[in-house]
């Protein structure tokens, strides 16, 4: 488990020990000086200690913030133990303490170890200020030291997991910008779901009521980015969604730290009591996932209604984890839909828009093309073929046909949107390209690499900032020609705008709108010189 690290929590864990520190050198000082001198060695411990102590409190180091101090407090525990007495208790506060940091921050395993060894040194240094002779009471207070260190290191452990489930359930909160659509937000959310609970993998089926269509996705450890849907047929459909559907299900395949296999469900996820459940189906279910151990819980996507799975990695589940799993589904996961609808409105609006479009283009200029197209026929057919003008009437006639084909290609696509014969984005970007050749006789040539397909919103955001950097290039520059290179891969949109500036580089600047936009998709913007005497601007943003 992750540590759970602040910095203010460092700085009072570091003042209490300077302070515990200080109290027990003068405690020393004065049993030094009165009738029960202590050795003269537990002064020179305890100095050294308190410099240290003081020293980490002071400079903030970055060694002070780690495992090293806590395991120096054992040392030191075990020091004062061996050059102490019976009645010195400093020892065993300063073991205490060590304790008390190494759970609270690191966990059980941590506070356990912790415990383990301080409890072996204090004996081993309390054996040794006996001659080699074992005190009567060292085993009660060697069983007491465990037994209270155990205890401390479970609440620390349960601490440390309450804090890391309240910054997961953060982080589902803000698990991906809406932009980039349900596909990557889902993967997001299930990546980080299973590196919480150190999963193998996290698997999502979905069925559709409506049509019974039922589908899947998958995120393992080092998959890509986004995981999409994939249709499943109804035979893996049933095994993955085993009856009752409202159950969370928790499944441990026996092992030698689990002499025989658990297979239980909740009436329904987060509450109600657990109840042994079939186990064969469940075992079953375990092969076809290949895992030894998984949990479950029911999810409801909108119309679609299915489960979430994780299966067994690094450490086997328990109940309380089954029941975080369901409360992460039932209300983050669920969250997420409300994006899913969102980007569907948005789609549905843009398609709208599209046909909008392509109506009102038909309806006014490939109309009034088609009344041109005509009107020069006719005249064609009215000019004798001895007319000097007939070759141009016939000219001009081809070229109304052309245009004519040309618009009607256009509303096709148009109304087509995605999955047209080439990308809306690019497409769109043609269009600014040609806008600016008519308007400033900058020519732009527009290049990609990769699959340029995005949803509509990102597509949006896109398409203005190559407007912007084309604009600037026109209005700022006296450049007559620029590129606009798209490159999609590795999971980056990497958008590059570049410009001839003819051996003259122009001062610094910063492009503060695009770089603005760049920013609230998560990504950067920054300018550098090209190899060929050219300025780029270089979008980056992750997918």
């Amino acid at each position: 488990m992750a540590p759970h690290l602040d910095e203010a929590d460092n700085q009072l864990v570091a003042g209490i020990r300077l302070v515990l520190a200080i109290s027990a050198l003068l405690v020393a000082i004065v049993d030094h000086t009165g009738p029960n001198k202590a050795n003269s060695f537990e002064l020179i411990i305890l100095s050294c200690y308190a410099a240290a102590c003081a020293l980490a409190c002071a400079g903030r180091l970055e060694w002070a913030r780690g495992k090293l101090m806590h395991r120096v407090d054992v040392a030191a525990c075990a020091a004062m133990a061996a050059a102490g007495d019976d009645a010195d208790v400093f020892a065993l506060v300063f073991l205490f303490f060590a304790i008390v940091v190494a759970s609270l921050r690191f966990g059980l395993e941590e506070g356990a170890r912790i415990t383990l060894g301080g409890v072996v040194l204090y004996s081993a240094a309390v054996i040794l200020t006996h001659g080699g002779s074992v005190p009567a009471r060292l085993f009660l207070l060697a069983a007491i030291l465990l037994a209270f260190g155990r205890a401390i290191a479970q609440l620390g452990e349960r601490q440390l997991r309450a804090v890391r489930r309240q910054a997961l359930l953060a982080e589902l909160n803000h698990v991906a910008n809406p932009r980039f659509g349900i596909d990557r937000t889902m993967s997001m959310a299930m990546e980080r779901t299973r590196a919480f609970f150190e999963a193998g993998t996290c698997i999502v089926i979905l069925e559709e009521q409506d049509t019974g269509r039922t589908s899947m996705r998958a995120v393992r450890e080092g998959s890509a980015a986004v995981a999409p849907m994939e249709d499943i047929d109804a035979g893996l459909a049933r095994a993955l969604l085993p009856e009752p559907r409202a159950h969370a299900l928790l499944y441990a395949r026996a092992s030698c730290h689990w002499p025989r296999a658990a297979a239980v469900s909740q009436s329904h996820a987060g509450v109600g009591a657990w109840a042994a459940h079939d186990e064969a189906p469940l075992r079953e279910l375990a092969d076809l996932l290949q895992a030894r151990s998984f949990i479950s819980a029911p999810l409801v996507f909108g119309r679609c209604r299915g489960r979430i799975y994780l299966t067994g990695g690094a450490r086997d589940f328990g109940r309380g984890d089954a029941l975080f799993l369901a409360r992460i589904a039932a209300r983050e996961l669920a969250a997420i839909d409300r994006i899913d609808v969102l980007d569907r409105i948005a789609t549905d609006a843009a398609a709208l828009e599209r046909k909008k479009i392509a109506l009102d283009l038909h309806d006014t200029a490939i109309q009034s093309y088609i009344g041109l197209q005509l009107g020069l026929a006719a005249l064609c057919r009215q000019a004798e073929p001895s007319n000097p003008l007939a070759g141009e009437l016939d000219k001009l006639s081809a070229m109304a046909a052309e245009v004519v084909v040309e618009l009607r290609d256009y509303a096709r696509r148009t109304r087509a949107g995605p999955g047209a014969d080439e990308p809306m984005c690019m497409s769109a970007l043609r269009r600014q390209a040609a806008h600016a050749q008519a308007a400033y006789g900058v020519d732009v040539r527009i290049e990609s690499e990769g699959r340029i397909e995005f949803g509509d919103r990102l597509t949006a955001e896109v398409l203005q900032i190559v407007r912007e950097g084309i604009s600037n290039v026109c209005r700022h520059t006296k450049a007559r020609r620029a590129v606009v290179s798209l490159c999609c891969g590795n999971d980056r949109l990497r958008i590059e705008i570049s410009n001839e500036h003819g051996g003259k580089p122009p001062a610094p600047f910063r492009p503060a709108s695009i770089t603005e936009r760049a920013l609230a998709l998560g990504g950067s913007a920054f300018v550098h010189e090209g190899r060929f005497n050219d300025t780029i601007v270089c979008v980056e943003i992750p997918l």
